[in-house]
């Protein structure tokens, strides 16, 4: 799986430096009416692509703690569980053969 995440990257990657070789015009961005520039299509698009990514990190960042606080909580109950597992192995009454019998 490793491999195939690399592979397709690379391909992205080789794809994306084809794309802006071959669109080399010219591209107007307008940010509201503050502000006019133009700029070479493939900054304006590779710009674009690092805003999504980086949205898409943050959100990623942010929704994993979620995940962290829930495993942490189940990681809790599973320490607790364990406890009452092992204090429920050692309070056996006296004569207890541990569940087999005929052993002495």
């Amino acid at each position: 799986m490793k491999y195939l995440k690399v592979s397709i990257l690379f391909g992205l990657a080789i794809v994306g430096v084809l794309f802006g070789i071959s669109n080399q015009q010219s591209s107007t961005v307008h940010f509201f009416w503050y502000f006019s520039k133009s700029y070479p299509l493939y900054l304006v698009l590779f710009a674009s692509f690092l805003a999504g990514t980086l949205v898409a990190l943050g959100y990623g960042i942010m929704s994993g703690g979620a995940m962290k606080d829930e495993e942490r909580r189940l990681n809790r109950r599973i320490d607790d569980l364990k406890g009452r597992i092992r204090q429920a192995g050692n309070s056996q009454p006296p004569g207890s053969t541990n569940g087999r019998p005929g052993l002495f």
